[in-house]
């Protein structure tokens, strides 16, 4: 009899003990833009990302090589080659290792292209037009973009490098997407430069004032940022449907920033995207909510960690601008939802829009060094000497999620959500609503 009851404590007891728990988040200190450690498969994840085809049997004549030509402008080569190839039903296109300076290569429909790990790809500043290295489906009147993949061979320390500096007033994107149907972008570097813009932008395609097409079924996988401004960073999505970001990565800014920025002008915003391991580090947040003017459908996070940053998510709540066409506040879905949420906190490596800085808990701000403040020189976003709303200043984590949005979300308890490192006086969710 004894036996028995002691058994039966036992049961209810790790019962008890399991419910009491804290699962961690799954994202470790490892790198997660590392394809070893994180895969890139499966490319689709609650109904989101590219679902393409491969090509079987490919002939000859459509499996190209591609380097320097002489006396050719790199990026008039590379674009000549695409067209052709597109001429024939799509293609892969391997692009040997290298340095290249590329401005605005067009992407058509069934491209397909591999880079050769070690190659280093910056902007060709004799070039006029649009600053992206890489444009899919973008511009006014754009045609449908159909089955595309971008991909980058070899390890985080020899994995092509994608180059961002400032050199004009404007803004510079590694890859720019607009109206596509399925596109894969796969294992990058990309080097910012504390330069204007995320360096991967989603935008509509605009056919008049009242109507726009935008991205669906994208998948952007295994890419790492490093000098990102604090007004941007890795992705923006703008617009787009079924959108998989995975296995991302920043060192500053924002690396999921998910708004409808350029999308309220037509009411037009995002819905279904699904972000997927995910880390910031030193930087303002591992993802940013802000709806504008805009219904926006749902957001699904599962695993997003911050490293030094200011906040893991930064939930903002919409507003109506003037070039807003709806005009009401707007909104991301009821049932978005966020889960394996976690900070590691430190004491002077995150970094704060100063506007921001009336956010912060009083026994916090001395971390800034008030009157004088850390700030970031050179950023983008506000290049002037002096500090303005905009400029970035450098001090502590303060918390894991940050929230004014009076939208419902589905939010993790304060259980579920990890936070470590420099705790004192840091906060799991920072609520102003």
């Amino acid at each position: 009899m004894k036996v028995k009851v002691f058994i039966i404590m036992l049961i209810l007891f790790s019962s008890c003990s399991t419910k009491s728990q804290v699962i961690k988040p799954i994202i470790s200190e490892v790198d997660v833009t590392d394809m070893n450690l994180y895969k890139p498969t499966p490319y689709r994840s609650d109904g989101a990302g590219y679902e393409g085809s491969d090509f079987k049997n490919l002939p000859k004549s459509r499996k190209k090589i591609f380097s320097h030509i002489s006396d050719k402008n790199d990026t008039d080569a590379l674009n000549e080659l695409i067209t052709n190839l597109n001429a024939l039903g799509g293609g892969e296109i391997t692009i040997t290792k290298g340095d290249y300076k590329f401005k605005n290569v067009i992407l058509k429909s069934n491209i397909h292209i591999i880079i050769e790990s070690g190659t280093i790809i910056g902007f060709d500043e004799t070039k006029k037009g649009k600053a992206f290295l890489f444009n899919v489906g973008s511009g006014d009147n754009a045609p449908l973009v159909e089955n595309v993949k971008l991909i980058g061979l070899g390890n985080p320390d020899n994995r092509p490098k994608l180059v961002l500096h400032k050199f004009e007033n404007t803004f510079w994107r590694a890859v720019m997407i607009g109206y596509v149907n399925n596109l894969l972008v796969q294992n990058f570097t990309i080097v910012d430069d504390l330069t204007k813009g995320a360096a991967i932008a989603f935008n509509p395609s605009k056919i008049n004032d009242e109507t726009v097409n935008i991205a669906n079924n994208v998948t952007i996988t295994n890419v790492k940022l490093t000098g990102g401004s604090i007004g941007y960073g890795l992705v923006q999505t703008n617009v787009g449907e079924n959108i998989l970001l995975k296995n991302l990565s920043s060192e500053g800014g924002m690396t999921c920033r998910i708004e409808a920025h350029t999308g309220r002008h037509y009411d037009v915003g995002v819905a279904n995207i699904v972000i997927k391991n995910i880390v910031s580090k030193n930087g303002k947040a591992a993802v940013l909510l802000q709806p504008h003017s805009v219904e926006n459908g749902r957001i699904l996070v599962d695993g997003a960690k911050s490293i030094g940053s200011t906040w893991t998510l930064f939930l903002k709540n919409g507003f109506v601008a003037k070039d807003s066409k709806r005009r009401l506040r707007g909104t991301f879905a009821p049932n978005s939802t966020f889960k394996n949420i976690s900070l590691i906190s430190t004491d002077n490596t995150a970094t704060l829009s100063y506007k921001n800085y009336v956010f912060i808990p009083e026994e916090l701000k001395s971390l800034y060094n008030p009157p004088n403040f850390n700030p970031v020189k050179n950023d983008a976003n506000n290049p002037s000497e002096e500090l303005g709303k905009e400029s970035a200043i450098k001090g502590p984590s303060v918390a894991v999620i940050y929230i004014d949005a009076k939208y419902p979300l589905g939010l993790p308890e304060e259980s579920e959500i990890v936070l470590e490192g420099k705790t004192e006086n840091r906060l799991k969710i920072l609520d102003k609503r």
